[in-house]
């Protein structure tokens, strides 16, 4: 049977897409790093409105409140992952532009997005641990193969 976990695929094929980004800061690539941020984030967003259009009502609905897993605290960390995205959007294309950059500007660069990792693995930690687990205990197999349909247009 499947299960709503069957979405943190969604999260791996994202973190593989945060770290291509990360590859290329590295290797002082900065206007490919900041296409490919561009291209994480338009991923995200995808990812994010399925999630706030599908998942997130049914979940509010169905589980409400429980410890460690209120639906505010989902609503709001997508939020501030996206204001947090946006920030390091912005010092990505001023990285890019900076034709004086080098391996110092690319450590203090990823420096700069260690917060933005820091909320993005805790958010994946609550979405998998919380979120999908308590959600599939209360819907039906019709129910649970709809969602993952809809969110990820996987059958």
């Amino acid at each position: 049977m499947k299960s709503l976990l069957d979405l943190m695929e969604v999260h791996k094929e994202l973190d593989e897409l945060f770290a291509r980004h990360r590859d290329l800061v590295v290797g002082l690539d900065f206007a490919k790093a900041a296409k490919a941020l561009d291209a994480f984030e338009r991923a995200l967003k995808i990812h994010m409105e399925a999630e706030e259009k599908h998942i997130l009502p049914l979940y509010e609905q169905r589980v409400g409140h429980v410890l460690g897993g209120d639906p505010a605290f989902f609503h709001a960390e997508h939020k501030n992952l996206l204001k947090l995205l946006a920030e390091i959007q912005t010092k990505s294309r001023e990285l890019a532009a900076n034709r004086a950059a080098g391996p110092r500007q690319a450590h203090q660069f990823l420096e700069a997005e260690s917060m933005f990792l820091h909320l993005l693995d805790h958010h994946d930690r609550r979405e998998r641990n919380t979120l999908y687990p308590e959600l599939d205990k209360k819907v039906t197999v019709a129910e649970r193969e709809e969602l993952l349909r809809l969110t990820v247009g996987r059958e």
